[in-house]
């Protein structure tokens, strides 16, 4: 058989696999392993195995998405999201639809501590479902708002999805932080917006609620204060020349530890659920990391990435047709597979691709990450979407993907500002690094 289509039998294959049930780990690690015994050889490949399950487990930067999943996890148990939506809701829950926007805010700030989607939407569903439906919110904005909020996780820094595509594509994670920070807060203002406009135009979605007191509002500002801080010792220490990204994640749990001390809300009962949910999730992202750089070497082997970047290349396409082609795909594969796998799995031909057409990685790193967001909402496989399922099973499957569909939109929105308006991404960058230098 013809190496390259070897590669892309084993690419069919591995899907075939995913799409039965399989989880997309399992399924890249036993293509890639028997790949690679077929054409190097049983030795080789248990050697090429053993030494890329080393690598990646042992690999620096990756050692800040444990850090950070762990933050977030303390930030949750410690009560310190919770007050964060009180704060939003006292400035204003007095507006149709004021609730579901201040849910959104809260979900953002949560992404200032955590990198994870899923751990932001399980979070913010058990924290603001429950409130939503008390104050008479329609089950499917309540559900769809949360679903869609607990992805501004992946794009607002730090981020999980980001510093997986700098380790996959050698990039600076301290760029990418900077880049995505300006399409975070874009998102996160239309999705609070939309929630404001659409219960205006029907109250019944949204009703209002009474007005809090400014002694009230005042009094509860001080709960925005460890999210800042923790904000400002990752981001800062990064940007002030102080730390690595893993470094800097490092600062922030024990920036988050110490707060939540001082606070009296750390006890033993609440720091080992975060460090046992923090192990788990971390577990599971590294063992598809492994999968995806096995993949990405059986590929490699097999000659099917260099053919398909000759191919791309051949077809001498614009950059916005090869923009549109990469949109549909990661479309396609959201509606059979998750954010992180789809990640894993397309970056190592993807990217090559991009850089022949002359691509900013940085600016493509940003298209991918909305891009994935878009995915872990998208039916019928979006994540997010199940994990508020998880969290709220009363509430029919259906209902939050209707809830979600205009949140779906607005991403998309996201997505062709970026492509039509690249400084959104890029002047933050470059100011921040020409200030560095």
């Amino acid at each position: 058989m013809d190496m390259v289509l070897l590669g892309y039998a084993g690419i069919a294959i591995m899907l075939a696999l995913s799409v039965a049930g399989m989880p997309m780990a399992y399924a890249m690690c036993i293509v890639a392993s028997a790949g690679m015994c077929f054409t190097l050889g049983p030795i080789n490949a248990a050697t090429q195995t053993m030494f890329v399950a080393w690598e990646q487990a042992s690999n620096f930067s990756l050692m800040s998405i444990p850090l950070f999943i762990f933050m977030g996890s303390i930030a949750y148990h410690t009560g310190i999201v919770s007050d964060l939506f009180v704060a939003f809701r006292r400035w204003i829950g007095f507006l149709p639809g004021g609730l579901a926007a201040a849910g959104i805010m809260a979900a953002a700030s949560f992404g200032a501590v955590t990198g994870s989607t899923a751990a932001a939407s399980a979070t913010m569903a058990s924290t603001v479902i429950p409130e939503l439906e008390k104050a008479s919110y329609s089950q499917s904005l309540a559900s769809g708002a949360i679903a869609a909020s607990g992805g501004l996780a992946a794009i607002i820094p730090p981020s999980v999805f980001v510093i997986i595509y700098a380790a996959l594509t050698d990039q600076s994670a301290g760029e990418m932080f900077i880049a995505i920070l300006g399409p975070g807060m874009l998102t996160t203002v239309l999705f609070s917006l939309y929630c404001i406009i659409r219960c205006c135009v029907t109250p019944s979605l949204g009703p209002k609620q009474p007005s809090a007191s400014w002694k009230e509002r005042i009094q509860c500002l001080p709960a925005a204060i460890p999210v800042m801080v923790t904000f400002a010792i990752v981001i800062g220490s990064i940007y002030g020349g102080l730390a690595t990204p893993t470094e800097a994640a490092a600062f922030g749990c024990i920036g988050v530890m110490l707060i939540a001390f001082c606070m009296g809300r750390l006890k033993k009962d609440l720091v080992i659920p975060a460090f046992k949910e923090g192990a788990k999730m971390s577990a599971a992202i590294f063992f598809l990391f492994i999968g995806g750089w096995l993949m990405a070497r059986f590929m490699v082997t097999t000659g099917t990435t260099r053919h398909m970047v000759q191919m791309f290349v051949g077809f001498e396409m614009s950059h916005t047709t090869l923009l549109v082609c990469m949109f549909v795909l990661f479309l396609i594969l959201g509606c059979i597979l998750e954010s992180t796998s789809i990640l894993v799995l397309t970056m190592p031909f993807m990217f090559p691709i991009t850089q022949q057409y002359g691509l900013d990685p940085v600016w493509f790193g940003v298209f991918v990450t909305v891009m994935l967001v878009l995915a872990g909402v998208s039916p019928p496989v979006g994540l997010n979407v199940f994990v508020v399922r998880s969290v709220c099973p009363h509430i029919p499957i259906v209902s939050i993907y209707k809830g979600a569909a205009p949140f779906i939109l607005i991403l998309i929105i996201t997505v062709v500002a970026i492509c039509v308006w690249p400084e959104i991404v890029m002047a933050p960058v470059h100011s921040m690094m020409g200030s560095i230098r």
